[in-house]
């Protein structure tokens, strides 16, 4: 991550990572980003709205931009959004029901949630970034 101090003692904290990366065990080339959950787009438009009072564009507390620092439009969050519903597979649960999943492979927990609920985590095989940025060069 880059921290770069602004003007009047703002903090402005950027990465660059890939949208795109293969997965360290199998190599099968995977979607491993968080893009519509970033993106000022999926802030209610109120919140959006006055963000954008409050601060410039590349000031936002929180987007996400295209590698190259260009924008990336709504309406491509928006499609992206629209993908991830055809794909998306609800189960029906129940109580006493536990997940395990690879996190890199599975986008999860984008619904509400109303109710108790005890989650636990375990993480596994822990790999950085640029450990992902390496693979994806040479695979």
């Amino acid at each position: 991550m880059q921290c770069e101090w602004k003007e009047g003692d703002s903090l402005r904290i950027s990465q660059v990572g890939p949208g795109v990366t293969h997965h360290p065990r199998t190599g099968e080339k995977i979607w491993f980003n968080q893009v519509q959950l970033h993106h000022v787009s999926s802030l209610d438009p109120e919140t959006r709205e006055s963000l954008r009072l409050l601060f410039s564009e590349e000031d936002l507390p929180r987007n996400v931009y295209f590698g190259d620092g260009s924008v990336i439009p709504d309406a491509t969050v928006d499609r992206i959004g629209e993908v991830f519903e055809q794909l998306c597979v609800e189960l029906p649960w129940q109580k006493g029901d536990l997940i395990a999943l690879d996190n890199m492979f599975v986008q999860h927990a984008r619904r509400p949630f109303v109710g108790e609920r005890k989650i636990l985590v375990a993480m596994g095989q822990m790999v950085r970034a640029s450990d992902l940025e390496e693979q994806s060069v040479t695979a």
